[in-house]
């Protein structure tokens, strides 16, 4: 009897971590799809990342990147970012980290978006490595274009 109290125990602990996982991965289906970006949290981009290792939250996430772009690789970086991101939580992140500052590159969340333009702009381009460089480009320039925002807010406080 004991051993079957043991096996319904960890029948339930893992069922409860199963159920958390999935109302985890419901949180970012309805975020999508509610599309309440742009992110105003370091906690919501990261609950986003973990939702994209669902391959239906990824491809849906894709869709909604590839519509958010225009005829141009360079400006549709600038523009995805800055419509999924607010500058506070932009403000905190650089392409390759800093001492300071998180590095985005290597989440899931910048893999999809630059995989979504690539699959929408790799037909026109010269080769993905090009691709690649101008996307590392824009996306550096975005994060300068953040900072000297957030510099500006902050002197107007200032004043």
């Amino acid at each position: 009897i004991s051993s079957a109290i043991t096996d319904l125990n960890s029948n339930v602990k893992q069922l409860i971590s199963k159920s958390n996982e999935h109302e985890q991965t419901h949180q970012v289906d309805r975020r999508l799809s509610s599309q309440q970006f742009p992110l105003s949290s370091e906690e919501e981009l990261q609950m986003l990342d973990t939702g994209l290792l669902q391959k239906e939250t990824r491809d849906r996430f894709m869709a909604m990147v590839t519509r958010l772009s225009s005829d141009d690789p360079k400006t549709s970086m600038r523009y995805v970012l800055s419509h999924l991101l607010t500058p506070e939580v932009a403000s905190k992140f650089t392409l390759l980290g800093t001492s300071s500052k998180r590095e985005l590159q290597k989440g899931r969340f910048y893999g999809c978006i630059r995989s979504a333009l690539t699959n929408r702009f790799l037909p026109s381009a010269v080769n993905e490595k090009d691709l690649t460089k101008l996307y590392d480009i824009a996306t550096q320039g975005y994060f300068h274009g953040v900072r000297d925002k957030m510099i500006k807010r902050n002197r107007r406080k200032q004043d």
